[in-house]
C-alpha cells in the first residue's frame, strides 16, 4: 500500500516538474545589481537583483530577489548596519520607447544593527518582516542588457524610502 502512494507520488512530480521545466525554459531570466540608496542609516549600498518572467501566471507580471547590503556608517558614536532582502512583484503597465514603467509589491526581510562605541549606551540589534511598494522603469539597450530603477517604501520595524539604479544582463 505505502509502495503504491510512494510510486503515485513519484510519477506525479515527474509530470508536473517536466510540465514545469517545458515552460520555465520559455521565461526571461535577468541577473545584475546597482547602487541603493536609503534614507535611514546606512543611506548607500550594493543591491544584487535577479528577476524571473512571470507571463504563464499573467501577462506582464514578473517576480524579483534582491538583496542589499548598506556600507556601515557611524554616526554619535553608534556603528550602524544593515541588510535587507525583497522578494517582489512587479506588473509592467505601460511600455513605449524601450522604456517599460511597472508597479513593485512585495515583501521585505530587514537586517539593522545599531552598535554603541561606548559602553554606557545601548545596543540595537533585530531583524523584521515588512512590506514594500513602489514603481520602477526599465529601459532596454539591447536584447540582452536593460537598465533600471525603482523606487520603493518599505514598511516595518525599520521604515525607509529606498532609490536603487542598476543593470540587468538578460541570461
Amino acid at each position: 500500500m505505502m509502495k503504491r502512494i510512494w510510486l503515485k507520488l513519484f510519477f506525479a512530480t515527474l509530470i508536473v516538474s517536466s510540465i514545469y521545466g517545458r515552460t520555465s525554459n520559455a521565461q526571461e531570466i535577468k541577473l545584475g545589481g546597482g547602487l541603493i540608496i536609503g534614507t535611514d542609516l546606512p543611506p548607500l549600498g550594493l543591491q544584487f537583483k535577479g528577476t524571473y518572467g512571470m507571463d504563464m501566471l499573467l501577462e506582464n507580471l514578473s517576480g524579483s530577489v534582491e538583496f542589499a547590503i548598506f556600507f556601515p556608517t557611524t554616526q554619535n558614536n553608534y556603528k550602524h548596519s544593515r541588510w535587507a532582502i525583497d522578494v517582489d512583484g512587479n506588473y509592467t503597465f505601460w511600455s513605449a520607447a524601450g522604456f517599460d514603467f511597472y508597479a513593485i509589491a512585495g515583501l521585505n526581510i530587514t537586517h539593522y544593527s545599531k552598535k554603541a562605541e561606548i559602553a554606557l549606551l545601548s545596543d540595537r540589534v533585530g531583524t523584521k518582516p515588512g512590506l514594500n511598494a513602489g514603481a520602477g522603469v526599465n529601459y532596454g539597450f539591447s536584447s540582452n542588457l536593460s537598465a533600471f530603477s525603482e523606487v520603493k517604501y518599505i514598511l516595518s520595524n525599520y521604515d525607509q524610502a529606498v532609490f536603487n539604479i542598476g543593470v540587468l544582463f538578460e541570461l
